[in-house]
């Protein structure tokens, strides 16, 4: 019986988990980010948290409607944010955040039709979908589904195809390294000072819509003001695990999906993990095979991306 609710508690926190984890990883939307620099540090740090702030809801399982509304909002009402800043910090923070979207920037690439590889229509038996990532999830979950102890999981092939999505964009994250070493360091960086600004952007075009969710202006932009912390702090762990040596960065990657696991079925009221069940083994095979599978040719896939959101940067006259 026990095992039998880990197992329900293991599905229902990678369906939500992976359900929300929708981004090209964080190490790339990074480096994205910094190929815009300006001759203003400052600028540029906001540029690049920007960049990664759409996901800063991402791990709110203690408001799982809320989180999921707001993920939608962060990824395809992106505009009403660089509408709202007004001053040149926000305006940096905010030319990262509509970077970032999955109508046509950086995520576009990922989800919805790749530029060198996962074209709509490429993908075998799924002619409708197309995306980098979702490609390469696809020939993961393949890979997976040999692994007994995957399988045991007897997850239904969307949930485990997640997974796979999941475990690519991490992958591919620790493979940025071989572009830029200095990648985590980057990332760390422009996480760790506290960012008012984000918060009051968020403030000005969300606040008003959680009311739905029962939460008053003031109850919202608390609510903004914690995630946006839990998220910088979270940043600043990912940086810092990108900084080490592959094998360590693995490791971290998947403690902290671990982590992540444990906080999720404690917010859910889902049974803990039991005592003794390691489930890092597993995650690490994952990333490393992600990494195999994707190392010949993510480069010129987030090469390709960054040309594209160039274009569509300048297209709908996101300039500073």
């Amino acid at each position: 019986m026990k095992r039998t609710l880990f197992i329900t508690g293991m599905f229902c926190f990678l369906f939500f988990l992976t359900q929300a984890a929708y981004p090209w990883g964080w190490a790339v939307h990074t480096y994205i980010d910094e190929q815009y620099d300006t001759k203003w540090a400052l600028r540029n740090d906001n540029q690049i948290y920007g960049g990664l702030a759409p996901d800063v809801f991402n791990f709110r399982f203690d408001a799982f409607q809320a989180q999921q509304y707001l993920f939608a909002r962060t990824h395809s009402d992106f505009m009403k944010v660089w509408n709202a800043a007004q001053s040149v910090p926000a305006k940096a923070l905010a030319f990262g955040y509509v970077s970032h979207n999955e109508v046509w920037g950086a995520d576009y690439t990922a989800h919805r039709s790749g530029l060198t590889f996962g074209q709509v229509g490429t993908i075998p038996d799924h002619p409708e979908e197309g995306g980098y990532v979702i490609a390469k999830a696809y020939l993961l979950r393949s890979i997976l589904n040999e692994v007994p102890q995957f399988a045991a999981l007897q997850l239904p092939p969307p949930v485990a195809l997640q997974i796979a999505h999941e475990l690519v964009e991490r992958g591919v994250d620790i493979l940025m390294k071989q572009i830029d070493p200095r990648i985590g360091a980057v990332m760390a960086g422009a996480a760790i000072p506290p960012n008012p600004e984000f918060p009051r952007l968020l403030e000005k075009v969300y606040a008003g819509e959680l009311a739905q969710y029962g939460m008053s202006d003031a109850e919202a932009l608390q609510f903004f003001a914690a995630s946006e912390r839990q998220f910088r702090q979270m940043m600043v762990l990912y940086g810092q695990a990108l900084m080490q040596d592959d094998a360590a960065a693995i490791y971290l990657n998947a403690e902290q999906l671990e982590n992540a696991a444990k906080q999720f079925l404690a917010a859910y009221g889902l049974p803990p993990l039991p005592e003794g069940v390691d489930i890092k083994p597993l995650l690490q095979y994952g990333i490393y095979q992600a990494m195999l599978i994707c190392s010949s040719d993510f480069a010129p896939e987030v090469f390709a991306t960054i040309n594209r959101v160039d274009q569509q940067l300048t297209a709908h006259e996101i300039a500073y």
